[in-house]
């Protein structure tokens, strides 16, 4: 024992390590911002103890498909994070993140998925604000693709010309070595959409040279899925750079059952040495900005926010195109900038994905929306509480495993994601018998139940309480972490 006073000792829980082992009724202790002993601790010192008899112990959760990224200055508490365990999220997703800001004139509609907060000039600049808000949880940052294009180039929805590439794969080296894990492509946004192979392999190998990771939200989710994954799975296997598949699904009742597939090419890959891995959220409604071609193809959108007409958050498209006398379409289009949810997914395919064994948890949550996705305020509990408890898809170690130690060996977050001494204590304390997510479709920020405590760096920060601590780091890669698999 390093110090004959722990400042905290959780006691008489079941211990899940994260790493895969069966439970084991345990004390956990913490001394300063770390695990400091793990077993029977009746006869140590402690200046607090914490009773968590009948309770489960596990790491801090790591949600891998976040845009959080202005709530980490804007909202620092982050209340839809803790409410369910969350201890660390991964921003930067789906081509768009907090940095570089867009040249003068230069927009894209898909920044709305962040909020209206200026962009900082570069990550740096990033980080050193989050720094200064010192926010409650962990985040690691990933760099937009969108926003490369969009700081670099004159004509963003062009082809780059060779200075333009240049100065794209500079800004993303500058972004790594300010502490970026990684970048992000949303092929399926503009102007993201029209990059070619030799553009994002390019991009890619300057991830793969400095240890980083290429995370996509793939060019098609519908008709063209086998075919999108493929792509992004060519980059990785052409430049070696680490690949992550966003919220992998496939839309569209024609289309589901093609998972199979996707899957199988997947494992194939994996078999050829390419590093690749997945993250779901666990439901069969998909939250994105409104895209008017979607419109007539999608039976069931709702509405979470409008800039023009804020009266129909909540509402569903066909409702709106009623009342307004016109089609879907033009109601769409009339909505626009807006958001929405698309009920287009199939329930058994999205527990499918769930069970790949390279499959995370990412709530791909929107805070900004005026009538979020439940996802926001529920991805987590609800993979304990349904898929879990209710529905026993996997046991409760292989779940945590895909919610800490997974995702921390696949961003490289040493140190994060498991219960073991010497490791940050990021820990969640929860009932296994009652935690489930409470957020619906109709009221999509109720908090989750069953989740008691969460610590981040040994720090309390939920339950919320006045004068709390707001113990949040910025997290960096370290590839040597990616070496500890699960065992």
């Amino acid at each position: 024992m390093r110090q004959e006073t722990l400042d905290l000792i959780i006691e008489g829980g079941w211990v899940i390590d994260g790493l895969g082992a069966p439970r084991r009724r345990a004390d956990v202790g913490v001394a300063g911002e770390r695990i400091a002993a793990i077993g029977d601790l009746s006869g140590v010192a402690a200046a607090r103890r914490l009773d968590a008899r009948g309770k489960i112990v596990a790491p801090g959760f790591i949600d891998v498909h976040g845009h959080d990224d202005l709530m980490f200055v804007e909202k620092p508490g982050l209340e839809w994070k803790t409410s369910q365990g969350i201890t660390s999220v991964v921003v930067g997703n789906c081509g768009v993140s907090g940095a570089p800001a867009p040249l003068p004139g230069n927009t894209a509609a898909a920044l709305a998925l962040l909020g209206e907060t200026p962009l900082f000039a570069d990550m740096q600049a990033y980080f050193d604000e989050v720094r200064s808000t010192q926010p409650m949880i962990n985040v690691a940052a990933l760099v937009g693709h969108a926003n490369l294009r969009l700081a670099a180039m004159r004509d963003p929805t062009a082809a780059p010309s060779v200075d333009e590439q240049v100065a794209m794969q500079r800004m993303l080296a500058e972004a790594l070595a300010a502490g970026a894990v990684g970048f992000s492509t949303g092929l399926a946004y503009q102007p993201g959409g029209v990059a070619e192979p030799a553009e994002l392999e390019g991009l890619a190998r300057v991830a793969a040279a400095h240890g980083a990771l290429h995370t996509s939200h793939i060019r098609n989710e519908g008709d063209e899925v086998e075919a999108a994954v493929d792509e992004v799975l060519a980059v990785g296997r052409n430049t070696g750079c680490a690949t992550v598949l966003s919220h992998h699904k496939c839309m569209m009742p024609r289309n589901w059952g093609k998972s199979r597939a996707t899957l199988a090419n997947i494992d194939r890959a994996r078999a050829e040495g390419v590093d690749v891995a997945l993250d779901i959220y666990p439901y069969p409604g998909s939250s994105t900005i409104l895209i008017p071609e979607r419109a007539e193809s999608i039976d069931d959108i709702r509405i979470t926010w409008s800039t023009p007409h804020p009266e129909c958050s909540g509402e569903s498209l066909a409702d709106v195109a009623a009342r307004w006398g016109c089609d879907k379409t033009t109601a769409a289009q009339r909505l626009c900038p807006a958001g929405a949810i698309y009920f287009a997914m199939d329930e058994a395919e999205v527990r499918r994905i769930f069970q790949h064994e390279c499959c995370m948890v990412g709530s791909d949550g929107l805070p900004n929306d005026a009538h979020p996705h439940p996802r926001l305020w529920g991805s987590f509990t609800r993979v304990l509480g349904r898929y879990v408890r209710e529905a026993e898809l996997l046991t409760l170690e292989a779940a945590i495993a895909k919610m800490t130690a997974l995702p921390a060996r696949v961003f490289g977050l040493a140190g994060r994601g498991q219960l073991s001494v010497g490791a940050w204590a990021d820990i969640t304390v929860f009932d296994a018998d009652t935690v489930v997510d409470r957020a619906t479709w109709e009221s999509p920020t109720l908090a989750s139940t069953g989740v008691e405590h969460v610590l981040v760096n040994g720090q309390p920060v939920f339950p919320a309480a006045d004068g709390m601590a707001r113990p949040g780091k910025i997290l960096r890669r370290e590839p040597a972490a990616r070496d500890q698999h699960p065992e």
